[in-house]
């Protein structure tokens, strides 16, 4: 007489497949749902970039020895943030000194908070401290310390998110660029010519 066979792993292995294909089409509208949900408030905001500029600074306490440098820079960056509808947070910035696309100088700004159409101005104190240069870029400054200017470019890195209401974005990087700063020395009359700076995000 044959054997009966029992069919429930069947039904239960046809349950699963049905919670799993359940599970992974709920996911699948819930990814949708909130990705037009931040498309739609993406929409209605539109955010804007901020700005940034150099508007001026000096160069003190110069000084190349073997190819060592040691100096402090003391910049003027503005930033504004030109949104009518939303403030920025800003997580920690790095900030580089380029010479000839060597680093020469850093620094950091802290994390800070930038409300809708305002200017902040931050007063930036970098520093070389026993920055080793190549021969090259060393050659190069030295001939620039003796016309009493040099060329520049800032570097600012970090991350921001954007507010509007209660609602916040999520992180977003950022990069900042400023490009051919023409600097001049503590000795000189004259400061820093100002520069128009680039940002990515």
């Amino acid at each position: 007489m044959p054997e009966a066979r029992s069919q429930i792993p069947t039904v239960v292995g046809s349950r699963r497949s049905m919670l799993a294909k359940s599970f992974i089409t709920i996911l699948f509208i819930l990814i949708i749902m909130i990705g037009m949900t931040i498309l739609v408030i993406w929409l209605t905001i539109r955010p804007k970039k901020p700005f940034y500029s150099v508007r001026g600074g000096s160069i003190h306490d110069y000084s190349l020895s073997k190819d060592n440098l040691n100096a402090t820079y003391s910049f003027f960056l503005k930033s504004y943030n030109p949104n009518t509808r939303m403030s920025i947070y800003y997580g920690k910035m790095e900030i580089t000194i380029l010479f000839n696309h060597e680093t020469i100088g850093s620094g950091v700004i802290e994390p800070w908070h930038h409300p809708k159409r305002n200017a902040t101005i931050f007063k930036l104190d970098l520093a070389s401290r026993n920055v080793k240069l190549s021969e090259t870029v060393s050659r190069d400054l030295k001939l620039a310390k003796s016309t009493n200017e040099v060329v520049l470019d800032m570097k600012l890195k970090g991350r921001v998110k954007i507010k509007k209401g209660v609602w916040k974005s999520r992180y977003f990087r950022m990069q900042v660029s400023c490009v051919d700063v023409v600097a001049k020395f503590s000795n000189s009359s004259k400061g820093f010519q100002g520069a128009l700076c680039d940002v990515d995000i």
